[in-house]
């Protein structure tokens, strides 16, 4: 089934940010009523979870205990109670760009990447796809069915301008069940030409909200402008770069860039993997200011590591 979301014509169901609105996800035949994104990283009424991925010269490091990690939120260290690995299952979202200039040879490529990432996920993981051009378009959700899942693909056609922001405030502002681990993969050139929403009002709700975001850019420059329509006073001149970056970084995920040509396939199951081997850090936090934006910082007691991990959350 393809259910349909027009970022235009949901506005009105957005979370509202200093920036502005940020288009909120809601199926064609129904009207939700307004809402926030999931509070940031609340497991409980105190405890906060943060991801965290540990790699040695590109492999994952394992068995890891609380012991083993340091936390600081806002500059103050902080009790890790519990450390879990690969328990969770995993939501994914995968943000495929379908503007004009995506070409046919790249779509057959998708197509082929989607296939392989739906079989590469567990029992218990999900897939949901979601393509945009100057429009946003839920294309397959959580509890289809996966047999409905080629028919889908095979009727996505490539056409129109590309809404790269408004993909993301859809995708960010989707309500986050319980006990599940998200990560949002888009797929792009990264050059933004159709959004209502612009850079720093996908960047404040990126802060806000649980989602891991990798940015997969198919761009042959990323210095290019990331906006051909909005400019915001901070973010008036940054590059594609610049915001991925940005996105990423916040939201502890990652930046991969690919020339033409390369394998999409062996590129989305390396963003899965990593996102898989993550550790997940709980803890309350102690002596912070529980209001507001927090800056994190994970380390780890081992040589020759690096930790990837989430710069931030605001508490609400």
């Amino acid at each position: 089934m393809n259910r349909r979301f027009d970022a235009r014509w949901i506005l009105g169901a957005s979370l509202a940010v200093a920036a502005g609105l940020v288009a909120a996800p809601l199926a064609a035949s129904q009207t939700a009523a307004p809402q926030d994104p999931a509070p940031v990283f609340r497991a409980g009424a105190d405890v906060v979870t943060v991801e965290a991925s540990v790699r040695r010269e590109r492999r994952a490091v394992l068995g890891l205990t609380a012991a083993d990690f340091e936390l600081l939120d806002n500059g103050v260290p902080q009790e890790i109670s519990d450390v879990t690995y690969e328990k969770l299952p995993i939501d994914v979202t995968v943000l495929l760009d379908v503007s004009s200039s995506v070409t046919g040879p790249v779509l057959d490529e998708l197509r082929r990447s989607l296939k392989q990432l739906r079989t590469d996920l567990g029992a218990r993981d999900r897939l949901r796809v979601v393509t945009f051009d100057m429009r946003v378009r839920r294309l397959i959700d959580f509890t289809d069915p996966s047999s409905a899942t080629d028919s889908a693909l095979a009727s996505v056609v490539a056409s129109g301008s590309s809404a790269v922001f408004d993909s993301l405030a859809v995708a960010l502002t989707a309500p986050v069940p319980a006990g599940r681990r998200q990560l949002i993969m888009l797929f792009s050139d990264g050059q933004d030409s159709s959004s209502i929403s612009d850079a720093e009002t996908v960047l404040d709700v990126a802060r806000r909200s649980a989602p891991t975001v990798a940015m997969v850019l198919a761009s042959t420059s990323t210095k290019r402008p990331a906006s051909l329509q909005r400019t915001a006073a901070k973010l008036g001149s940054a590059t594609i770069a610049d915001v991925a970056d940005q996105i990423a970084g916040d939201t502890g995920g990652y930046v991969v860039a690919i020339n033409p040509g390369d394998n999409l396939t062996s590129t989305f199951r390396r963003v899965l993997e990593q996102f898989r081997t993550t550790y997940v850090l709980y803890f309350t936090p102690k002596g912070v200011d529980r209001q507001g934006a927090h800056t994190l910082e994970v380390r780890v007691k081992r040589a020759k590591v690096d930790v990837h991990a989430r710069r931030g959350y605001v508490w609400r």
